[in-house]
């Protein structure tokens, strides 16, 4: 069995991921670009601008600035920063190819981002070539060629946030699914409390009704009362039911304990261990259903409840003597049966009901896995 996913982990969001520096460092750049550099030149403030307009834009969510626009401005980027190179000198305006090449391996499929990598470095190793056979003293002409290479941190960034992605909608699916199958659970839990109570107070209400009309008043009123001792069963049976579904992980032994109390006897065989939740309910629920039988259809008789560890399986087994007295007329649904089965198929378990000599018995049946 696995175990139910833990609601209160949170997987880092996709927003602060992209948002956590990237900005930040744009800013520095720009900033340092412009302190550093000759803004006397036309030339190089307007490749400034253009480059920090570029920068900043690629920095922003993807929501705000769509696929065509920023391919748009990887393409006037890697020309403006290429040629910027030779008259940037030693300065923060050198860094500007670089970083674009990074937000393109970040904001591109593989399939643009690399050819643009290429691209840009060619574009800048040609620029650099040109200023260095123009007596322009910079850079080599061969350094412009790594002008591409951190292309490759920023796909390991895009790879990074699209596992995330698929690992957060994994686990949102996963929450979904147990969610589901939580509600179904509890539905099963609440029908099979009530449906012996409800069916049984619907027997006697209906009975006292007869009764008064044929003006037998006094039995009419016994009717009433066994109506209300079964509405009062019921909620108990529901509480302890709500009590149950309540708790992360059923202690089983002290729950089966605590339920036998003074009506049954109960006995553990083995080494006692902690179940899965799903399967420590399980048990506890068929446990509830068979004494709940016992007492409605041999009222009187002696109950054993036994607990089981066996190496592979833990068995519950629910048996009951003969009544001492005739019960009273309950009309059977057949749902207990019904919901036991379903719940049984669920954890992997198996159901036996049937006579045993005199009396009769509930066998409920778990592999032995251990929680995680």
């Amino acid at each position: 069995m696995t175990s139910a996913p833990n609601p209160d982990v949170r997987l880092p969001t996709l927003d602060s991921l992209r948002l956590s520096s990237r900005p930040y460092v744009a800013a520095v750049v720009i900033a340092a670009a412009f302190a550093t550099s000759d803004l006397s030149n036309p030339l190089l403030l307007a490749l400034l601008v253009v480059n920090s307009a570029v920068l900043l834009a690629s920095a922003l969510p993807r929501r705000f600035v769509g696929p065509r626009s920023s391919l748009v401005g990887a393409g006037v980027a890697l020309f403006a920063s290429a040629a910027m190179l030779p008259l940037g000198g030693t300065t923060a305006a050198t860094l500007f190819p670089f970083l674009i090449a990074g937000h393109a391996g970040w904001r591109f499929k593989p399939s643009v981002s690399f050819p643009f990598a290429i691209s840009l470095s060619v574009a800048c190793a040609t620029a650099l070539w040109i200023a260095e056979h123009n007596g322009v003293d910079g850079w080599p002409w061969a350094a412009g060629l790594f002008a591409g290479w951190p292309v490759l941190i920023g796909y390991s960034r895009r790879s990074r946030l699209d596992a995330l992605r698929n690992a957060r909608r994994a686990t949102e699916a996963e929450l979904r699914e147990h969610a589901l199958a939580e509600r179904a659970r509890i539905a099963r839990d609440i029908h099979d409390v009530l449906a012996h109570s409800l069916s049984g107070v619907n027997m006697q209400l209906e009975v006292a009704d007869a009764l008064l009309d044929a003006g037998r008043a006094e039995e009419a009123r016994a009717a009433v009362g066994k109506a209300q001792s079964l509405v009062r069963e019921g909620l108990t049976e529901t509480r302890r039911a709500v009590q149950t579904l309540r708790q992360d992980a059923l202690p089983l032994v002290p729950t089966l304990a605590a339920l036998v109390g003074e009506d049954a006897s109960f006995e553990v065989e083995g080494t006692a261990l902690n179940l899965d939740t799903s399967q420590s309910q399980f048990l506890v629920r068929c446990a509830q259903e068979a004494m709940t039988n016992a007492r409605n259809h041999a009222p009187g008789a002696a109950v054993e409840v036994v607990l089981r560890f066996d190496a592979g399986s833990v068995e519950l087994s629910v048996a009951n003597g003969p009544a001492l007295s005739p019960p009273e007329p309950i009309e059977s649904t057949g749902m207990g049966l019904v919901g036991m089965r379903e719940r049984a198929a669920l954890v992997g378990g198996s159901v036996t009901v049937g006579p045993d000599g005199p009396g009769w018995v509930v066998r409920a049946e778990v592999p032995l896995h251990q929680p995680r």
